[in-house]
């Protein structure tokens, strides 16, 4: 049996890899490159100003009478998610929208709400 078994031909040189990094990472470590790579996936919520607000209405009103797909995103949690599906109605009360995907009827927080684009 070699000693050197897990090195590897680079070039002229002999690497073992990622095998010399392995003694480096302690927990704590990968904790912090968990929380950093976590950080930089992190999306600031947009900020809607009168005009994109009253556009978002608009798009969820046509969305409502021509009962058509609608992509609509959402901010939580600190990233962007998109769900498509037909809208069928908004609550004033709950501040929420009813919208049907192919598998069940759910709803989504007006206040959480980005976009919605209408697919035609």
């Amino acid at each position: 049996m070699s000693i050197n078994r897990d090195r590897k031909m680079v070039g002229d040189v002999q690497d073992r890899g990622a095998l010399k990094w392995t003694a480096l990472m302690l927990p704590e470590h990968i904790r912090m490159l968990r929380e950093w790579k976590e950080e930089d996936n992190r999306v600031p919520k947009p900020e809607l100003d009168e005009f994109d607000l009253h556009a978002l209405q608009e798009n969820i009103e046509i969305a409502i009478v021509r009962t058509c797909q609608a992509e609509i995103q959402v901010w939580k949690d600190n990233q962007l998610h998109y769900y498509t599906g037909m809208i069928i109605s908004m609550d004033i009360h709950t501040r929420t929208i009813v919208y049907d995907d192919s598998l069940s009827t759910k709803r989504l927080s007006v206040d959480e709400i980005t976009s919605v684009r209408l697919m035609d």
